[in-house]
């Protein structure tokens, strides 16, 4: 059972991270990152056999394509050349849940070994693919967990349950994968419903870190004119995740409406004591620096957390 929470949480570290990937441009006017330093890979190229409610396939448009294992480890090489600190190796999923990389294994490898930090979106992981990646030395593993059924099936439809994320994450584990969980806020149609059961599940079976990031409605999908959670409700699950995992690195992801409802949740995270936020608005990072934090900044997928 998840304990009830203080009504104040001090910072653990007087620092904090903010991570700015190139696979989208980002100037807050103190930082500017580089086009080829982080970018996202579809190895499905725009093919997606779930069209979620949030999404409809509409994240693998703004990502590179490599549908083969020759053709990735040749973008890698091209990547490498510009400078490539690291990938996201993702790709729409099937209709499991899990995205098909069982023949990209000495691939993955390839790319590892041009010195390219190579995270992986699997989907819903199987034994088969955790030996795969395990084997391909991947750099860190970045699951989606999910704690409703409702959401899993009227959001991902997939005849699947939190116990399926569950047993996703235990197998990343016994693999001895480096990973990352990413529990989005809101998910189930701008309410929070299954993310405490999500937390739990990080609070039972360990992580390397945790990502939360929040529903961004998009134009085109079926949530386009959902409200996301309030930012209350938003601030709360984070403060519960800070206090019961107190050792464990936390960010907030890429993913969050913009505007003044941004600003206050990533404000919210570096008072709560979130160890990085990516992309964070420049008056955040001011924020930080008024609470006398260190701040660094990377180029790189921030599930990376603890790899520096």
């Amino acid at each position: 059972m998840l304990a009830a929470v203080k009504d104040h949480i001090r910072r653990s570290s007087s620092c904090i991270t903010f991570y700015a990937p190139g696979s989208r441009h980002y100037d807050n006017g103190l930082f500017v990152n580089s086009p080829y330093s982080f970018v996202n890979i579809s190895i499905t190229d725009k093919e997606c056999q779930c069209n979620c409610k949030h999404c409809n396939g509409q994240m693998l448009t703004g990502m590179l394509s490599a549908t083969t294992p020759e053709s990735l480890v040749e973008l890698g090489m091209n990547l490498a050349a510009k400078g490539c600190k690291g990938v996201l190796i993702s790709g729409g999923a099937c209709s499991d849940g899990s995205v098909p990389l069982a023949k990209f294994g000495a691939a993955l490898r390839e790319m590892k070994d041009m010195g390219i930090l190579v995270v992986v979106h699997p989907g819903l992981l199987t034994n088969e693919i955790a030996v795969v990646l395990a084997k391909a030395e991947v750099s860190r593993v970045a699951l989606d967990l999910i704690g409703d059924e409702a959401t899993i099936q009227q959001v991902y439809h997939l005849d699947k349950r939190p116990e399926d994320y569950r047993r996703s994450l235990q197998i990343a584990r016994a693999a001895g994968l480096r990973v990352s969980p990413h529990i989005v806020v809101g998910l189930h149609f701008g309410h929070i419903r299954g993310e405490y059961s999500a937390l739990d599940m990080v609070i039972q079976e360990g992580a390397d870190s945790l990502v939360f990031v929040v529903l961004k409605p998009l134009k085109g999908t079926y949530m386009a004119q959902i409200k996301p959670p309030a930012d209350e409700e938003v601030i709360t699950l984070f403060q519960t995740a800070r206090s019961l995992l107190p050792d464990m690195p936390i960010a907030l992801g890429c993913a969050r409406p913009a505007g003044p409802y941004a600003r206050r949740i990533e404000q919210a995270a570096v008072k709560i004591g979130f160890d990085a936020i990516a992309y964070p608005a420049r008056e955040t990072v001011e924020y930080a620096g008024m609470c006398g934090l260190k701040i660094t900044y990377r180029e790189v997928c921030c599930g990376m957390l603890t790899d520096f």
